[in-house]
Order: structure tokens, then C-alpha cells, then sequence
């Protein structure tokens, strides 16, 4: 007997020690989309808890409740993204996706409440970063290629603005207002700049023609940023 009280009394003491540990907070969503009391947390693809509650409040909107254990308890930030998706490991349920779009942030405290996304509101932010970060990923390597141009051959040159201009012709239908504009008024005169400049030597010797390819697709890029 006494040894199963003892047992009875190591389990709660196991069982207040994990919630006195864990992360709990509170996410406002809109709609909830049949996600219920004990689905999934997903932090990206790993289960990091469960839904603890939902209620529904006098603002009309619903407040779930999330649990995250103590081991993932720094992964949720208020940067992060929330979102309830349908559950990758049970198609019949739902669950809360957390998504870390960018690379900072303060981690969540605890009972702290937070604004969710839509699914689709979600989605948008993510080809978002992803054209933003290929932006700036865009912009170094054509920096880095103004700055190793001039010690290319003619051929090699070509080569280099063609390919760049092709990754942006990859990009442009994606952009915002705000990245194509940066694009229409700082990246492409630096091209058209160094075109101008490569076919004025290419003339020299009859060869200006191999630049048609390569002015094809700055043209392509500057009507598309208007589109």
C-alpha cells in the first residue's frame, strides 16, 4: 500500500514538474477550420505539443490554447508564423503550424497571447521572404559581378549578364511593387550600363551581335516590371 501511494505521488510530482516546465500561451485566430482540444503543435515538421483549449471570446474571435514542452520551449517567437493546417500525419485532424520566416526574435512567455494567420495569409508571407531573400541573394552575386567584370574576357562577360538576367526573368512576375521598383531603379541601369559598355568594344571588331540574346532578355525584364 504504501508503495503504491509513493508511486501515486511521484507521478504527480513528474506530472506538475512537465507543466511547471513547459511553454504555455495562447494564439487568436479568426476561424478555426475543425482544429479541437489535443491536436498537434507542428514547429515546422516536429511535434513540439498539443492544443491545450480553445475558447471562443466576446470579440467574436477564438483563442487557442497551446502547450509546447519544455525542450522546444525557445523555438515559438513572436516573430514566428502561425497557422492551423490540416495535420501531416493524419489527414483527418487538424493542427497549429509554427513557421520561423525570419531569422530573429523574442521567445514567447509564458501565457502570452498572440496573433495566428490564415493558411493562406501564411502562405503569402512565405513566397514573399522567399523572393525577398533571393533578392538580396541577387544583388550580391550582380554586385560581385560588377566588381570581377572587367577582368572577364568579352565572351565571359556576356555569359555572366545573361545568366543573371535570366534569374531575374525567374523572379520579376513574383516581386512586390517595392522590389521591382528597387530593381527598375538601381539593378538594371547598372546592367544596361555595362551592356552599353561591352557592345561599344564589341562594335570595334563587327561582333556587336552577339550581345542580341543578352538584350533580349534585359527587354523582357523591363516589360515585365510594368505588367
Amino acid at each position: 500500500m504504501f508503495k503504491k501511494i509513493s508511486m501515486l505521488i511521484l507521478a504527480a510530482l513528474v506530472i506538475t514538474g512537465m507543466k511547471a516546465t513547459s511553454l504555455d500561451f495562447a494564439i487568436q485566430f479568426e476561424a478555426i477550420d475543425g482544429l479541437r482540444k489535443s491536436d498537434t503543435v507542428y514547429f515546422d515538421t516536429t511535434r513540439v505539443g498539443a492544443v491545450k483549449d480553445i475558447e471562443y471570446t466576446d470579440a467574436g474571435n477564438f483563442r487557442v490554447h497551446v502547450v509546447v514542452e519544455n525542450q522546444y520551449a525557445s523555438l515559438p517567437k513572436y516573430s514566428s508564423t502561425y497557422f492551423i493546417d490540416t495535420d501531416p500525419e493524419n489527414y483527418q485532424r487538424k493542427a497549429i503550424r509554427i513557421i520561423q520566416l525570419r531569422s530573429s526574435g523574442k521567445i514567447i512567455k509564458q501565457n502570452a497571447v498572440i496573433e495566428g494567420q490564415s493558411k493562406y495569409a501564411a502562405i503569402y508571407d512565405q513566397i514573399t521572404q522567399k523572393f525577398r531573400k533571393n533578392m538580396r541573394v541577387l544583388e550580391s552575386e550582380i554586385t560581385e559581378l560588377f566588381r570581377d567584370l572587367q577582368s572577364l574576357s568579352d565572351d565571359e562577360q556576356i555569359k555572366q549578364l545573361e545568366d543573371q538576367l535570366e534569374k531575374i526573368l525567374d523572379e520579376v512576375e513574383n516581386l512586390s511593387s517595392q522590389m521591382k521598383k528597387k530593381l527598375e531603379t538601381e539593378i538594371l541601369p547598372h546592367i544596361q550600363e555595362q551592356l552599353e559598355d561591352l557592345k561599344s568594344r564589341l562594335k570595334k571588331n563587327g561582333r556587336e551581335e552577339k550581345l542580341n540574346d543578352v538584350e533580349e532578355k534585359f527587354d523582357a525584364v523591363s516589360e515585365k516590371i510594368y505588367i
